[in-house]
């Protein structure tokens, strides 16, 4: 056996064990994936609902005669924050499928 520090004290080396040891490879069930494919398919439709009024709520901001700065700029910070959710999810239905 190793220590890591020769030159501190008997009382304070920390052993290092320079052997690595692979664990077994774990095993995904096959309705393991389903389950997870099922789940995020239904939160990426229920976030695309919700941008989708998203999007209509500022284009409807933008296009009124008289601009509320403040709605709008809550609407642009909701329309990214879903946008950014449904890339994130679609990116891990990618990767499950």
């Amino acid at each position: 056996m190793m220590y890591w520090n020769a030159a501190c004290s008997p009382d304070c080396r920390t052993p290092v064990i320079n052997e690595w040891h692979p664990s077994a490879a774990m095993q995904v069930s096959p309705l393991y994936v389903v389950t997870q494919r099922r789940d995020l398919a239904a939160r990426y439709a229920t976030t695309t609902r919700q941008w989708l009024v998203a999007r209509t709520t500022y284009r409807r901001l933008h296009e009124a005669p008289v601009k509320n700065i403040t709605a709008l700029r809550d609407a642009a910070r909701r329309l990214d924050q879903l946008e950014r959710g449904r890339a994130a999810l679609l990116r891990d239905l990618k990767a499950l499928g």
